[in-house]
């Protein structure tokens, strides 16, 4: 096909498969979230820096909401549910990539 050699692959192909699945979801100490995927590999993310930055993550400044991290969609994200009823979630996907080096939530940049 015309124009395929001169596409440019995607940061994360052959380096992580997109459609992860969360299996289980551990909250060991505030705020760290422990994510095992489909797998087998297990994460864990210190979503300190994110709670401190990101003015979406104010109700999950409170401990007691962080507790409640749970797998969404199906287990395609990792997800808890404010006291309002509004979903903050982070996509599966992302979060593998995250753990295995590849993305940056912080910077929002890619690491080669």
């Amino acid at each position: 096909m015309l124009g395929e050699g001169s596409r440019q692959p995607e940061p994360w192909e052959g380096r992580v498969e997109l459609g992860q699945q969360i299996v289980t979801v551990a909250v060991p100490s505030f705020p760290v979230v422990q994510v095992t995927f489909a797998d087998g590999y297990k994460a864990s993310f210190d979503f300190g820096e994110r709670l401190n930055r990101l003015s979406i993550m104010e109700p999950l400044r409170d401990p007691d909401l962080f507790a409640t991290a749970h797998p969404g969609s199906n287990g395609g994200s990792l997800e808890w549910i404010s006291k309002e009823g509004e979903e903050i979630d982070f996509c599966a996907d992302t979060l593998r990539m995250e753990a295995e080096g590849i993305w940056d939530p912080i910077t929002r940049e890619w690491k080669v």
